[in-house]
C-alpha cells in the first residue's frame, strides 16, 4: 500500500538492539512500486577503541585487549625504534632507523646508505601489516610521527642530500636540498603516500624533535637549528609554514611538544650553560596560542647558580583532558619544581593550564610520559610505571632497554626503542640480530583504575521508546518490483525496474537489485543515459566570458570532455580572477587552467608558474576524462622551479623547457614531467595529442640558441608519464634575422589506428644576415607509426629558394573519421599545393590517409581548425567559419578578436578561446574587459 511503513534491519539478526544498533523503517513508494531503502537503522561498524560506544554491537563497548607481545627487528648494524603512535582501532605505527638489511616481517628491506628510515604498521596483536624504508646514501635516522583524527599518519624528520647523490623522497615527491632541512609527509592508514614537502627551514637543521597535529589538520613541528629551538606551524591547506617562533634560550640540546584541547602548543626546551657542556642545566616550559603568540613561560633550574652546578632535564611532556601539563625528566637533587627540592633521579612535574606548578614528585622512570583519558599516568625509561592522577605508583615493570611509549585506546601501552640483546619484556626474549643494537616494539597491559565495573555491560538499550517499531509484515523470500528513480523515467531509455526480496526474518525488504536509474548524459554515445527521452545532450544557449587584468593575458587552447565541459589554458600576468578567487602570477607570466561547465559556469581554476615566463599552450582530454596540459616552463633566469600541484619537476638545464602534466577531472594532480631529453637547449612547445590508450604525444622545437638551427621533435609518453621515445622529424631549421618571415610550427594529430600525423616547418638555406636574402618557407607532412617510424613524408611549398621570399606555412591540423588529413596554411600566392596555385591568404588542404592530395582551396581564416561529429569543418582566426565535409562554406561570422583554438563539444557546440583587446561582442553582448590583452572563451551554436 503506498505510504505504508514496515520495520527493517539489514545487520546480522543477533545484533539488533545491542549497543547502538537499532532498526529503521521502509516506506512503500507512492506508486506502490517497491519500498524505499531502509532509513534510520544503525548496523554494526568497526569498533572504535577511543569511544565508549559499542559500535560493533557485540555487547562489549571496549576493544578487546590482546595479550602483551614483543617483537625484535635487526641485522648486523645499528637498528633503533624512534617513535610510536596508536590509532583509534589500536593499531601501532612505528618509525626508526636501520643499517644494512632487516626483515620487519613483510620481506627484507636494505638501506641505501649508512642508515635509512623504517616505517611500520602493526595491528593490536603485533602482526606487521606493512613496512617501508626511505633514505639516500647519506645518513637518515630520527623520524617522529603522529596520527591525525582521520587516521592518517604524519612523519617529520631531518634530511640532507650530498652533491652528486640521489635525491631524498618518501615514495612521492623528490625533496631537494643542499643543506640539512626538515620534511613533513602524510600517509593514509594503508601506508599510501598522500603528500610530502620539504625543505622546511633549509639551513642547518640539526634535528626534528616532535610533531603534533590539531583538530584542523594544522601541524606543529619542534626542531633544533644552530643550537636554538624553533616551533613551526604548517597549514593543512597549502602545507606551507604559517609561522615560526624561536624558543627562548641558547645552547638548547632538546625540545618536546604537546597540544592541549584548544590546539595551543606547549613546548619544553632543555638549556646548557655553554656550548661545551652537553648536560642540561635547566628547562623552560612555554605555551603558545595557535597564532604563535606566547601565552606564558615557566623556568625550572637549580636553586644555586647554574654555572656552579645543578641539573634539571625535561625529557617528555603530555597533557590530560583538563589541559593540565605533565613533564618528566631528571634532576641532580638541587632543583625545586614547586613542591620542594626532589632527590636526584627521575621526576614528574605537574602544571595547571596556566603554567603554575601543582605538584612534583620522584618517579621510577622519566624518559617519557603519557596520560590515559581517565587520568592515570604512564612514565617510561628502562621500564614502565603506572601512576594514578596524584602521581602515586600503582604498577611497574623493569626491562633492560629505554622506551618511548604510546597509549592504545584499548588500554595497552605500546613501547619502542632499541635493545642490546635478546631482552625479555615479559613475554619471552625477543629475537635479536646480533648487531650493535636492534629495534624493538612491545606492548604491556597495566591494570587501570576503574577496571571493575567501568564501561557497563555494553548491552545497550533495548526499549521500544516512541511507540515501538512498525510491524514486520512481509513474507520471507517474497519478491516485489522496485524502482527508485524519479517518476516518469521508468521505462524511458535504459531505465528499468529491479526487484526487492523480503529478508529471511521478515524484517523488511532488501535493497532494490537490478534496477537501472538515470545517470549523467554521456554526449558521445547514442544512449539516453539520463532517461529524459532525448539521447543527445541539449544545446546550451551561446555564452561568452572575458578574463583579464592589467597585463597581457591570452587563451591558447581549449578542449571538451564527453559531458560537454570545457578545459582552457593559456597565460596571464599579474592578478586575474577567473571566477573562483584571484590568482596572481609568480613571474612575468604564469599558466592558468580552467574548467567550465557546458553553460559557461566556472567549476575550478588553477595557476602554475615560477619566477620566469611560463605559458600553457595546449590542453587535451583522454578517454578516461583526465586532462593533459602542456606548455613552456621558462626558468631561464629564475630561481624557483615550477610546481603543477604534485612533485616538483627537475629544472630545465638551459633556456625554455617543455612541461607536460596530467590531472583528473576535478583538477587533482596525477603526474607531471618535462618531456624532452636533458640537454642544454631551448625547447619551444608547439602541440599535444593523446591516443585511445591514453599515451601522450608532444611536438616541440629543440635548438641550441635562438640564432642556431632548431629541429622539430615528437616525444611519446605512456599514460603514466614515462618517456617511450623522442624523435626528430626533419632537418634543422635555420634562424632568420627577420623572424617574422618564419613560422616554426610543429602540428600534431593522431588517427583512428594510433598513427601520428605531424606537420613541421622547413626553411631553405639563406645567404648572409641580410633580411632581404631569400628565405623559402615549406612544410613537411609525415605519418609515423605508434613506435615513431616514418610511414610516408610529403613536402609542400616552393622548390627553389630563388623563387620566393615567403612560400607557405602550416597553421593547424586535424584528422577526420576516415583518417584523411586536413591542414590550414598561409600561402604567398605563388605556391601550388597540389591543386594549382592559390591566391595569397589562408588555405585549406586535404590529403588522404596515404598523403596524396585530395583538394586545396582558399578560406577566410586559418589560425585554428576543428572537425565536428558530423565531419563538418570549423576554422577560426579573426572570425569563425563552418564548412561542410566537401569544403563548401555554410556560414561565416567575424569578430574583433584573435581566436587561437577551437573545441567542438559532443553535441556540436563550437567553443573558442584566444585574446581580445576590447569589450568584444561574440553575439551575446560585450564581454568584460580589463586592460591590455584579455582571455576570452565563447561558444556558438553549430
Amino acid at each position: 500500500v503506498p505510504g505504508s511503513v514496515v520495520a527493517c534491519y539489514t545487520g546480522p539478526a543477533a545484533t539488533k538492539g545491542v549497543g547502538r544498533c537499532a532498526s529503521g523503517t521502509q516506506t512503500c513508494r507512492p506508486d506502490g512500486f517497491g519500498y524505499s531503502p531502509c532509513t534510520g537503522e544503525v548496523t554494526p561498524a568497526r569498533e572504535l577503541c577511543a569511544t565508549p560506544e559499542d559500535e560493533s554491537c557485540d555487547g562489549e563497548p571496549r576493544c578487546a585487549q590482546p595479550p602483551p607481545w614483543a617483537r625484535g627487528f635487526g641485522g648486523p648494524g645499528r637498528d633503533q625504534g624512534w617513535d610510536i603512535a596508536s590509532d583509534a582501532y589500536g593499531n601501532y605505527y612505528v618509525t626508526g632507523s636501520f643499517e644494512g638489511t632487516v626483515d620487519f616481517g613483510t620481506g627484507p628491506l636494505t638501506s641505501a646508505g649508512q642508515s635509512d628510515i623504517f616505517f611500520l604498521k602493526l595491528d593490536a596483536a603485533g602482526s606487521v601489516l606493512w613496512s617501508q624504508r626511505f633514505g639516500t646514501q647519506d645518513y637518515e635516522d630520527r623520524v617522529v610521527l603522529t596520527v591525525d583524527e582521520d587516521g592518517n599518519v604524519l612523519l617529520a624528520g631531518r634530511y640532507h642530500r650530498l652533491p652528486g647523490e640521489p635525491s631524498f623522497h618518501l615514495n612521492g615527491c623528490i625533496l631537494h636540498t643542499d643543506d640539512p632541512a626538515f620534511f613533513v609527509a602524510k600517509f593514509d592508514p594503508d601506508g599510501n603516500h598522500l603528500w610530502s614537502r620539504g625543505p622546511y627551514a633549509d639551513v642547518g637543521v640539526d634535528s626534528v624533535e616532535q610533531i603534533a597535529v590539531d583538530a584542523h589538520g594544522d601541524m606543529y613541528v619542534a626542531y633544533l637549528q644552530w643550537e636554538r629551538a624553533h616551533l613551526a606551524k604548517i597549514g593543512a591547506a597549502r602545507k606551507d609554514i604559517l609561522w615560526i617562533e624561536e624558543l627562548p634560550g641558547r645552547y638548547i640540546i632538546s625540545a618536546r611538544l604537546a597540544l592541549d584541547s584548544a590546539g595551543n602548543p606547549v613546548a619544553v626546551v632543555n638549556l646548557r650553560a655553554n656550548n661545551v657542556d652537553n648536560v642540561s642545566k635547566s628547562f623552560v616550559a612555554l605555551k603558545y596560542a595557535p597564532t604563535g603568540d606566547l601565552l606564558w613561560s615557566q623556568d625550572f633550574q637549580a636553586t644555586s647558580d647554574p654555572s656552579l652546578g645543578g641539573r634539571a632535564t625535561a625529557r617528555a611532556v603530555a597533557i590530560n583532558a583538563e589541559d593540565e601539563i605533565f613533564v618528566t625528566g631528571d634532576t641532580d637533587g638541587s632543583v625545586d619544581f614547586g613542591s620542594g627540592i626532589l632527590p636526584a633521579g627521575s621526576a614528574l612535574v605537574k602544571l595547571d593550564a596556566a603554567g603554575e606548578p601543582m605538584f612534583s614528585r620522584s618517579v621510577r622512570f622519566g624518559s617519557d610520559v603519557a596520560v590515559y583519558p581517565a587520568g592515570d599516568i604512564i612514565v617510561a625509561g628502562r621500564g614502565l610505571a603506572l601512576l594514578d592522577a596524584s602521581g602515586t605508583e600503582l604498577w611497574s615493570v623493569n626491562f633492560d632497554a629505554y622506551a618511548h611509549v604510546s597509549l592504545s585506546p584499548n588500554g595497552a601501552v605500546g613501547a619502542v626503542g632499541f635493545a642490546e640483546g635478546p631482552v625479555d619484556f615479559g613475554t619471552g626474549p625477543i629475537s635479536y640480530g646480533g648487531g650493535y643494537n636492534d629495534a624493538y616494539v612491545a606492548t604491556f597491559n597495566p591494570p587501570r583504575s576503574g577496571d571493575d565495573g567501568e564501561g557497563g555491560d555494553g548491552a545497550g538499550a533495548t526499549g521500544t521508546g516512541g511507540g515501538g517499531d512498525p510491524p514486520a509484515t512481509c513474507m520471507p523470500g517474497s519478491i516485489v518490483a522496485c524502482y527508485s528513480g524519479p517518476a516518469g523515467t521508468r521505462g524511458v531509455g535504459p531505465c528499468a525496474p529491479g526487484a526487492q526480496t523480503c529478508l529471511p526474518d521478515g524484517a523488511g525488504y532488501g535493497p532494490c537489485v537490478g534496477e537501472v536509474t538515470p545517470a549523467a548524459e554521456i554526449c558521445v554515445t547514442p544512449e539516453d543515459e539520463d532517461c529524459d527521452g532525448e539521447p543527445h545532450c541539449p544545446l546550451q544557449p551561446p555564452w561568452s566570458r572575458g578574463y583579464g587584468g592589467a597585463g597581457a593575458d591570452a587563451g591558447w587552447s581549449i578542449a571538451s570532455d564527453t559531458a560537454g565541459n570545457y578545459y582552457v589554458t593559456g597565460s596571464f600576468e599579474g592578478t586575474v580572477d577567473f571566477g573562483a578567487g584571484p590568482l596572481t602570477s609568480a613571474g612575468p607570466t604564469d599558466v592558468f587552467l580552467l574548467k567550465l561547465d557546458p553553460a559557461g559556469a566556472l567549476l575550478w581554476s588553477k595557476r602554475f608558474g615560477s619566477d620566469s615566463a611560463d605559458t600553457g599552450h595546449a590542453v587535451a582530454v583522454d578517454g578516461s576524462g583526465n586532462v593533459l596540459l602542456a606548455g613552456i616552463h621558462g626558468n631561464n633566469n629564475g630561481t624557483r622551479d615550477m610546481s603543477y600541484g604534485g612533485c616538483e619537476p627537475l629544472p630545465p638545464l638551459g633556456s625554455e623547457g617543455v612541461f607536460v602534466a596530467k590531472f583528473d577531472p576535478e583538477g587533482n594532480h596525477i603526474w607531471s614531467r618535462r618531456s624532452v631529453v636533458d640537454r642544454r637547449m631551448r625547447h619551444l612547445f608547439e602541440q599535444l595529442a593523446v591516443d585511445a590508450l591514453g599515451d601522450v604525444y608532444v611536438a616541440f622545437f629543440l635548438g641550441e640558441w635562438y640564432w642556431d638551427p632548431s629541429s622539430p621533435y615528437v616525444t611519446k609518453l605512456d599514460s603514466a608519464g614515462n618517456l617511450l621515445w623522442s624523435k626528430p622529424l626533419t632537418a634543422g631549421i635555420p634562424y632568420h634575422v627577420d623572424d617574422q618571415r618564419q613560422s616554426d610550427n610543429v602540428l600534431l594529430a593522431v588517427d583512428s589506428a594510433g598513427f601520428v600525423i605531424a606537420a613541421s616547418a622547413s626553411i631553405s638555406t639563406f645567404l648572409g644576415d641580410d633580411p632581404s636574402s631569400p628565405c623559402v618557407h615549406r612544410f613537411t607532412v609525415q605519418k609515423l607509426t605508434p613506435t615513431g617510424d616514418v610511414v610516408w613524408s610529403r613536402q609542400l611549398g616552393p622548390p627553389d629558394p630563388a623563387d620566393t621570399d615567403i612560400g607557405t606555412s602550416a597553421l593547424a591540423l586535424a584528422v577526420d573519421a576516415d583518417d584523411a588529413i586536413l591542414l590550414t596554411a598561409y600561402t604567398d600566392g605563388t605556391v601550388d599545393l597540389g591543386g594549382g596555385v592559390l591566391p595569397e591568404g589562408p588555405v585549406l588542404i586535404k590529403l588522404d590517409a596515404a598523403g596524396e592530395h585530395v583538394s586545396s582551396q582558399p578560406i577566410p581564416f586559418g589560425d585554428a581548425l576543428a572537425l565536428d561529429p558530423s565531419g563538418s569543418i570549423v576554422i577560426a582566426g579573426h572570425g569563425l567559419s563552418k564548412l561542410d565535409a566537401s569544403g563548401t562554406t555554410l556560414w561565416t561570422s567575424t569578430f574583433d578578436a584573435s581566436a587561437k583554438d577551437i573545441a567542438i563539444a559532443p553535441n556540436g557546440t563550437i567553443a573558442l578561446t584566444g585574446a581580445v583587446e576590447g569589450a568584444t561582442d561574440f553575439g551575446t553582448g560585450p564581454i568584460p574587459y580589463a586592460a591590455g590583452a584579455d582571455v576570452f572563451v565563447a561558444t556558438m551554436l553549430p
